[in-house]
């Protein structure tokens, strides 16, 4: 829809191309069935927590698959199940702030997602047959934890799996909405948190067992509050995502979806030592001397 310009009267036709790159108007999701995809215990709530909380407004029913155990480098097998158990207790407890949802454990070891990505496709795959979920919320595939980005790998490869598995035909038929927490994307939707960034806020700080190392909420609101600057004033707090249909993961090579997101360089290709430069600290002290000069 066009803008009004200053004399009153449209927009000239390409007078704002950045319309065509974010976003100027919030939108609302819409689902008979939501999944989130977290990582860990707290994901779902720091990542899509007002989308959340505006689905179960509306008696959306929620599930959430907590891959890992969130149990970190712990090494004692029962010290990683209290912890696991303590943090999934944290996220029951943050949902019902939001308006309640259904946990489902996954039980992958902390940081060791992006080395099992099949068998975490899996797992989805059975998830996501039984469920039927036509919104599926998941992190992006340029996040920086390795866990995120391989939970992003694993639905990439339940998407590109042949129509004959279960789990495939129903993501093919299901919108997909890639949310941010350590990497920011470059969204094609902005949904208006206003209405739930006090529930967000409240669930947020019950992630006690994470929030004193980092300040986590400070941090998302942060983003939230960044978030709304191409919306109106009314606007005081919004979620970034990218929404694709399922179908289109199919055909899409990770290269391409990287690169519409955002960040696509591999960890380390740019900064890469060259043949004729030994070290690493030899590119950067270049990078840093460089000063550029006007063209």
């Amino acid at each position: 829809m066009a803008g009004v310009g200053k004399d009153g009267g449209p927009e000239a036709p390409g007078r704002f191309p950045e319309r065509e790159l974010i976003p100027y108007e919030p939108g609302r999701f819409e689902a008979a069935v939501a999944l989130v995809l977290a990582p860990h215990p707290d994901d779902e709530v720091f990542g899509c927590g007002a989308a959340l909380a505006s689905l179960r407004s509306r008696d959306v029913p929620v599930h959430v698959f907590v891959v890992s155990d969130g149990a970190g480098d712990e090494l004692d097998a029962g010290r990683r199940g209290a912890i696991e158990a303590a943090r999934l207790e944290e996220s029951r407890r943050a949902l019902a702030v939001l308006g309640g949802a259904t946990l489902h454990r996954g039980g992958f070891l902390d940081r060791g997602l992006l080395d099992r990505t099949e068998d975490v496709a899996d797992a989805l795959s059975v998830l996501l047959a039984r469920l039927g979920p036509d919104l599926v919320f998941a992190p992006s595939p340029v996040e920086i934890h390795p866990d995120h980005r391989g939970v992003a790998a694993a639905l990439l490869s339940v998407a590109r799996r042949p129509s004959s598995d279960p789990g495939a035909t129903v993501l093919s038929r299901a919108r997909v909405a890639f949310f941010e927490i350590s990497q920011p994307i470059r969204p094609n939707f902005l949904l208006d948190a206003t209405p739930h960034a006090g529930a967000k806020d409240r669930a947020m700080e019950l992630f006690a067992s994470q929030n004193q190392g980092r300040p986590y909420p400070d941090l998302v609101r942060g983003l939230m509050s960044y978030r709304r600057m191409t919306l109106g004033p009314e606007v005081s707090a919004a979620e970034g995502y990218f929404v694709v249909p399922g179908q289109a993961l199919r055909m899409t090579p990770d290269e391409r979806l990287r690169a519409v997101l955002g960040p696509s360089i591999p960890p380390g290709e740019m900064l890469a030592p060259s043949s004729s430069e030994r070290s690493l600290g030899q590119r950067l002290r270049g990078l840093v001397g460089f000063r550029g000069r006007p063209g």
